[in-house]
């Protein structure tokens, strides 16, 4: 399994098709796929418009089409088709899938897809010709059970295995440090070192791939 996450900039955006967007949008997030059809994507969009700008002036974007309003006004969701070749091109393949939620619009383009390596590779080739991303990020993606073994030891991922399912984690916890300790007959301290550096990892795990996207 691959991830990619494709950026196209402001000024890319400006020279493309999705410029007309650009006086319309600053982004246009995409929440949800709802159906897949001869005319594009269903999306469900939530819209930051500029100022002055709503729902009915996207109508005038040429591969867009504004289905329903929800929740009414400027602040709400939109259900919306998007037409786009790019749009076209991605529900083409059958091995990858856009990952929602991602953007277009006036500040860029910002998209990952997951899926085998060689619908990746196809889906890349078509975006460069297309419209070429300015900044292309692959990730192979691991099983959960290899990620885990990645970022923690034997031991410690032994130890959060029985705390989990002790109730260790639990909110109010269901079982004490101590009595988790007697039961796996370690010592106190040093279950609470393992514990707490399996924490550490995986919370400086998680962060970096925030930083990441």
């Amino acid at each position: 399994m691959r991830e990619i996450h494709l950026k196209w900039t402001a000024e890319t955006v400006a020279n493309s098709e999705y410029a007309p967007i650009a006086n319309i949008a600053h982004s246009l997030e995409v929440v949800g796929h709802l159906d897949i059809g001869d005319k594009g994507i269903r999306q469900l969009l939530l819209p930051h418009f500029c100022e002055g700008k709503s729902a009915k002036d996207l109508n005038e974007v040429p591969f867009l089409t504004v289905e329903s309003e929800l929740e009414g006004g400027q602040s709400g969701y939109l259900v919306v088709w998007n037409a786009h070749p790019l749009s076209i091109a991605a529900i083409r393949f059958s091995n990858i899938h856009i990952l929602p939620p991602y953007t277009y619009g006036g500040e860029g383009i910002n998209i990952t897809v997951r899926g085998v390596p060689e619908g990746i590779s196809l889906f890349l080739k078509t975006c460069r010709a297309l419209l070429p991303p300015d900044i292309v990020k692959v990730v192979e993606m691991g099983d959960n059970q290899s990620l885990i073994e990645n970022i923690l030891t034997p031991r410690q991922i032994e130890c959060v295995k029985v705390a989990a399912a002790s109730g260790y984690y639990d909110h109010p916890k269901q079982i004490k440090l101590r009595e988790l300790s007697e039961l796996m007959k370690i010592p106190r301290s040093t279950l609470q070192e393992h514990l707490n550096r399996a924490e550490l990892a995986m919370m400086k795990w998680s962060s970096e791939q925030i930083d990441s996207n």
